[in-house]
C-alpha cells in the first residue's frame, strides 16, 4: 500500500494550504480583532489550513482575551461538554485551564505526551467544530503542539485503500470511553460526509479510544489505522510541529484537525498553562 507521506492530489484536498511548514502568526493590535483584514486573514487561514495562530504583542493574556477572540470571529457561546460542568480545571465559563497538577487524574493535567485526538470525542460526530486555546506559559523544556490534517489523509486512504477507509466511517468503529464519569462512552464513526461532500471527523488515538471493525473487516481497519498513524507520525506530509508562545492562541478546525503535544518539563514557579475553549461553530468575520 503506498505510504501516506505522499502529498494528496488538488482534488481530494479540503485543507488546501496545509502543509508541514507552520502558518505565520497572524499579528492583531488588540484581543477583540478591531482590524477587518485581520480578520479576515484568520478566518482564510482557518478555512483553507484548517488552522490559525494569532498573537497581540505586549499583551498578557487572559481567559477574557480568549472570550474577546471568540467574539471577534463570531463563535458564539462556549461549548461545555456535560461531563465537564463540575470540573475542578473548567471555569464558570467554560474556559478550561491545561496545566500539568501533582495529582493529575486526566490528560489535561498531565505532563506527558498527548497522542493525536479531537477535543469533545465524547459528543455526537462534528458537533465541536472548533477549539481555541491561548498559551498563558509555556513549559521550561518540550511542550511542542503538532496538527494532523486528518481529513486529508483520510482522502488519501480513500484513494489507495477505499476498504480500509470505509471500515472507519462505520457507524460503530470508534468507541470513547470518559475519563470523568466511569463507564460512559460514545460510539460512532470516525468519519462522516457533510452534505456539500466534505468530510468531518472525530478520530483519536488515545489510551480511551478502541476501535471495533465490521463483520469481516478486522484487516480492512487495521491497514487504515497503520495508515492513519503514519499519517500522524513526525515526518509526513499531514503534519505540522510548533510550540505555541506566550500569548498566541491557537484557532482550530477541530472537526478537520487531529491535534497531540510532546512531553514536557515544568518550571515549578511558572508551570506551564494553556486556556481552552469548544465551540459548535466555525470562525466567521464580522461584517
Amino acid at each position: 500500500m503506498p505510504t501516506p507521506l505522499i502529498t494528496p492530489t488538488a482534488a481530494d484536498r479540503q485543507m488546501s494550504a496545509f502543509s508541514t511548514a507552520v502558518a505565520p502568526p497572524i499579528q492583531a493590535s488588540a484581543w477583540n480583532l478591531p482590524d477587518a483584514a485581520v480578520r479576515r486573514r484568520i478566518v482564510d487561514s482557518y478555512q483553507r489550513r484548517g488552522y490559525a495562530i494569532v498573537y497581540v504583542p505586549g499583551v498578557t493574556p487572559s481567559a477574557g482575551h480568549l472570550s474577546d477572540l471568540a467574539a471577534a470571529l463570531r463563535l458564539g457561546e462556549v461549548f461545555t461538554p456535560p461531563m465537564y460542568t463540575e470540573s475542578s480545571h473548567t471555569a464558570a465559563s467554560g474556559v478550561s485551564r491545561l496545566t500539568a497538577a501533582s495529582d493529575g487524574d486526566h490528560p489535561f493535567q498531565d505532563r506527558a505526551a498527548q497522542n493525536v485526538h479531537c477535543d469533545g470525542t465524547l459528543q455526537s460526530l462534528g458537533q465541536v467544530r472548533t477549539t481555541l486555546m491561548l498559551c498563558v506559559r509555556a513549559a521550561a523544556d518540550g511542550g511542542a503542539s503538532y496538527l494532523v490534517n486528518l481529513v486529508d489523509a483520510y482522502a488519501e486512504l480513500r484513494r489507495v485503500d477505499p476498504e480500509a477507509a470505509e471500515q472507519l466511517a462505520h457507524e460503530a468503529v470508534l468507541v470513547r470511553t470518559s475519563t470523568f464519569c466511569s463507564g460512559k462512552s460514545t460510539s460512532g464513526a470516525a468519519f462522516a460526509r457533510e452534505r456539500d461532500g466534505s468530510w468531518t471527523t472525530r478520530y483519536s488515538r488515545t489510551a480511551t479510544d478502541t476501535y471495533h471493525p465490521s463483520p469481516d473487516g478486522a484487516a480492512a481497519l487495521a491497514r487504515a489505522l497503520e495508515f492513519l498513524d503514519a499519517a500522524a507520525r513526525a515526518g509526513s506530509a499531514f503534519r505540522t510541529d510548533f510550540t505555541l508562545k506566550p500569548g498566541h492562541a491557537l484557532i482550530l478546525a477541530n472537526d478537520r484537525l487531529g491535534h497531540g503535544r510532546t512531553a514536557f518539563c515544568d518550571d515549578p514557579s511558572a508551570p506551564r498553562l494553556l486556556l481552552r475553549a469548544l465551540f459548535t461553530l466555525r470562525p466567521r468575520p464580522l461584517a
